[in-house]
C-alpha cells in the first residue's frame, strides 16, 4: 500500500477514535451525572440513576395507575459500561496502551453506579435489585477478562450500536411518560434536562462512528 494511502487511513482512524471518544464522554456524562430534572437547588436535581429510584415513590406508580419501568433509566449506563472494554479495545490504537488501561479503570465507578444508593448484601440479592446487581457484576467481569487483541464480531458491534440508541430512546420515553407525575410532585412544569439529550446525542454519535467501521 502506498505511503500516502496508509497515512490517509491512519488519519481517518484517529478522527474516528476522537469522534467516538467524544460521543462516549457525552453519553456517559448524560447517563450518569448530568441532570434529567433541572432545578436551581441541587437537592432537587435528578440524574438518570436518581430517577430510577425516584419514580417508584410517585403516588401514581405506587397505586399502579402509571406504568413506568424504572430500570430503563439505568439501561443506557449499563449498555455504555458493558460495551466499553470490547469497543475501546478495538478502536483505540495499540500505541495508546495507557489510554486503554485508563478506560478500563473508568468502568469500575460506572458499574458501581448501577447499584442502589444504599445497599447491603441482602439488599443486592433481593428481588427488587437483583438485576442491577447482576448488571454491575457482568460489567466488572467483562472488564476483568477482556483482552484487547480479541476479535469483536461485526454482528456484536451492529447490535451494540443500535442498542445504545434504543435504550437511550426508551429512557427518554419513560421520562416523558412520568413527566406529568414528576411535575405534580415538584408543583411546577418539568422538561427533560440536558442529561437526557446528551445521553441520546452521544449514543447517536458513537453508533454512527461504529457503524462506519473501524480498522484494526
Amino acid at each position: 500500500m502506498p505511503d500516502n494511502v496508509s497515512a490517509s487511513l491512519s488519519w481517518v482512524r484517529w478522527v474516528k477514535c476522537l469522534l467516538f471518544g467524544i460521543g462516549w464522554v457525552v453519553a456517559v456524562v448524560g447517563a450518569a451525572w448530568a441532570p434529567w430534572v433541572e432545578r436551581p437547588a441541587a437537592a432537587l436535581v435528578l440524574t438518570a440513576p436518581d430517577l430510577a429510584e425516584f419514580v417508584k415513590f410517585l403516588p401514581e406508580v405506587r397505586s399502579g395507575t402509571l406504568d413506568v419501568q424504572r430500570l430503563f433509566f439505568l439501561a443506557p449506563l449499563f449498555l455504555l459500561t458493558l460495551g466499553t472494554p470490547p469497543v475501546f479495545g478495538l478502536i483505540v490504537p495499540r500505541a495508546l496502551s495507557w489510554l486503554r488501561a485508563l478506560i478500563r479503570l473508568a468502568v469500575l465507578p460506572l458499574a458501581l453506579m448501577l447499584l442502589p444508593p444504599v445497599w447491603s448484601p441482602f439488599v443486592l440479592i433481593s428481588e427488587e435489585f437483583r438485576l442491577q446487581t447482576a448488571g454491575c457484576v457482568l460489567c466488572l467481569l467483562l472488564t476483568a477478562v477482556w483482552r484487547s487483541h480479541w476479535r469483536v464480531p461485526r454482528l456484536f458491534l451492529i447490535l451494540l450500536s443500535f442498542g445504545w440508541v434504543a435504550v437511550s430512546t426508551l429512557a427518554l420515553w419513560q421520562f416523558i411518560k412520568a413527566q406529568p407525575a414528576i411535575a405534580y410532585a415538584y408543583a411546577s412544569p418539568i422538561v427533560p434536562g440536558w442529561g437526557a439529550w446528551a445521553t441520546l446525542g452521544g449514543s447517536l454519535l458513537m453508533s454512527i462512528v461504529l457503524l462506519l467501521g473501524v480498522e484494526r
